[in-house]
């Protein structure tokens, strides 16, 4: 699993600038919940075969009076909370201050590895200046000018001997055998009550596995299909806010653990409570687990409390969800009450079918056929006053479903169309409840390379 890497500090030491000249450019963030002033905000970083999950929090300043910076404290406090390693970052043009020497006594205290970078270090001055902060205690300082890109290198050189190697992170991902699931959603939904059941089914067997992480629990369940035993590998994450001791109302895509429970996961179980309705924060977990390429799963739990009209409520809920969603045709639907057992019967015949259908692989020949018939039935329009040719197209990969059409010209491509061939693809090959992902490589004809 990846390691957690926060910036932590004081308001306005540039700690978003180290975030973007980290990634190397401003580009999308994994997520970033409403009000910037106050969330945090993650995206991953990859140096060389290392990865992490790089998080940008507001600045921390303690005995505040003020609500907002209050929010922002607490919101430090969780990523500190959640982070595998620190890096705190000082201001190298306003020189020590009390504050940081409070922040870096702060930091101590969570036994945590941290990097002391000192930033803003444009000039000699400022850098020979620096070494007042070694009078906060710590051993290596690393100078950097986030602003204008000096000392990221090294920066990056010491950061990197923390994080474990690639085929380390994704080795408990390995074999194919096994289903990796995380069950996700806001607190008090029944994701705890769901995989206490699941333990405790005597037609179950279990056991501990230990994460790659101090704070993970993976929980081992075997069932049977078809006479066949299937592995699933679930991640508790109430287990890892346990441990993180994140004390929030809401979990929503500001939580790490929401996080890495999907990038661990093929198949996403949502669970949202029926009696609340489909929320924002349900539909962001839903987008970036889309985004992602994992298979989502909706469970609408607590149906036990529909006592009246509960056929047409929950026909509300689904056709609320359907017309909500983006980029997923006739989503994966289960109607649930943990509490009293019901529809639980059907929830691993459901993960093992919609398994199937994400990791499902379709012959080039047959796709080639398909693809014959769509561009006849429906042309591109012309752009530049030539016609789009398709040459043919291919399954790069499973799980998600990934095509590449090869044709003779990228640029121009409507989005309108993109959206039909992949509502084509869904259509003919059955890829109902996953992500589909296709992307367009050019080609000249065989014609021209001659």
């Amino acid at each position: 699993m990846k390691k957690c890497v926060a910036i932590v500090g004081r308001p306005n030491v540039g700690k978003s600038t180290l975030f973007n000249r980290m990634l190397k450019a401003r580009r999308a963030i994994v997520a970033d919940t409403p009000g910037v002033t106050r969330d945090r905000i993650f995206a991953d970083l990859k140096i060389d075969d290392r990865e992490c999950l790089l998080v940008d929090t507001g600045g921390l300043v303690f005995g505040t009076e003020d609500e907002l910076q209050k929010d922002v404290g607490r919101q430090t406090r969780a990523a500190v909370a959640e982070a595998d390693i620190i890096i705190l970052l000082l201001d190298g043009q306003s020189g020590v201050c009390a504050e940081d020497g409070e922040l870096a006594r702060y930091l101590r205290r969570s036994g945590k590895p941290i990097l002391w970078v000192v930033n803003k270090c444009e000039s000699p001055r400022v850098v020979e200046s620096s070494v007042d902060f070694y009078s906060l205690g710590m051993e290596e300082i690393f100078h950097v000018s986030a602003e204008h890109g000096e000392g990221i290198v090294t920066l990056k050189e010491a950061l990197v001997k923390f994080l474990p190697e690639t085929d380390a992170v994704t080795d408990e991902k390995s074999t194919d055998a096994i289903i990796r699931i995380s069950v996700v959603g806001k607190p008090n939904v029944g994701k705890s009550s769901l995989l206490n059941y699941l333990c405790g089914s005597e037609r179950l067997t279990t056991s501990g596995r230990p994460g790659t992480t101090v704070d993970s629990v993976q929980i081992s369940l075997v069932h049977e299909h078809l006479g066949q035993p299937q592995e699933y590998l679930f991640l508790d994450t109430a287990g890892l806010r346990r441990k993180a001791r994140v004390h929030e109302k809401v979990e929503s895509l500001s939580n790490v653990s929401t996080i890495r429970a999907i990038d661990f996961a093929n198949i996403v179980v949502l669970m949202i409570d029926a009696t609340d309705g489909i929320t924002d924060q349900d539909l962001q977990i839903s987008a970036l687990a889309h985004e992602k390429g994992k298979a989502v799963i909706y469970a609408f739990n607590k149906t036990d409390l529909f006592l009246t009209d509960r056929r047409k409520l929950l026909a509300e809920l689904k056709e609320d969800l359907a017309y909500r969603l983006t980029g997923i045709r006739q989503p994966v639907v289960m109607e649930l009450s943990v509490k009293d057992g019901k529809g639980l019967q059907k929830f691993f015949p459901t993960l093992k079918s919609v398994f199937d259908v994400y990791s499902r692989r379709i012959g080039t020949g047959e796709l080639n056929r398909w693809l014959a018939e769509v561009v006849t039935t429906h042309q591109h329009p012309l752009i530049h006053r030539r016609p789009l040719k398709f040459y043919f197209i291919t399954q790069a990969r499973s799980a998600p479903p990934t095509f590449i059409f090869f044709v003779n010209k990228v640029k121009g491509i409507k989005a309108t169309y993109v959206r039909y061939l992949e509502n084509r693809i869904i259509d003919h090959f059955g890829f109902y409840g996953v992500p589909v992902k296709i992307f367009f490589r050019a080609r000249e004809s065989r014609g021209k390379r001659k």
